[in-house]
């Protein structure tokens, strides 16, 4: 599954942990909100504060089971983190959300299906022009030397790894 979808399903959890630490110490400890709210934020972040009321035995054992769920939740969120960040997930995003608007803009343009031996000249071609245009090659392998051949693309549109004979791919999808 996508990092980005993990820790996604990860803060609701952790809401969803807020919740039922919230109305678990209303309902047990016969708490106002607020200060059950703020028990369950203290003791979901392991803050360490005392009490604000003493707590009875169902309190201090509802205590345990929502610091043992909340550390697994917010360790699980830190690692989706971690991942997004060190996989340059984040750049991804990032750079994904700018493609797909450069491509929504686009209108009038060629679409180059390959960028092999004859693609490439093409590429030079409409560049010289300049016309606009995107390439969509289903050869991952094509994009290896991506920075040097990049100045033969309009607009700083990278190319789109798709298979070119199926209808559906000749959508610029990212």
């Amino acid at each position: 599954m996508d990092p980005v979808r993990h820790l996604k399903i990860s803060v609701l959890v952790l809401a969803l942990l807020v919740s039922i630490g919230t109305a678990g110490y209303s309902t047990i400890e016969g708490w106002r909100l607020l200060d059950a709210l703020y028990m369950t934020v203290i003791t979901l972040g392991t803050v360490g504060f005392r009490e604000i009321h003493e707590l009875s035995d169902a309190g201090k054992i509802f205590t345990m089971v929502l610091i043992f769920f909340g550390v697994s939740v917010l360790g699980y969120i830190v690692g989706s983190l971690a991942q997004i960040m060190f996989e340059g997930q984040l750049q991804r995003i990032i750079g994904r959300k700018k493609l797909e608007k450069k491509i929504n803009a686009l209108s009038g343009h060629y679409i180059i299906c390959g960028f092999g031996r004859i693609g490439a000249l093409i590429c030079k071609e409409f560049a010289a022009k300049p016309l606009p245009f995107v390439v969509v090659e289903n050869d991952p392998l094509v994009w290896i030397d991506w920075p040097r051949t990049a100045t033969c693309f309009s607009g700083g549109m990278p190319p789109m790894t798709r298979h070119c004979s199926r209808p559906a791919s000749r959508r610029p999808r990212v």
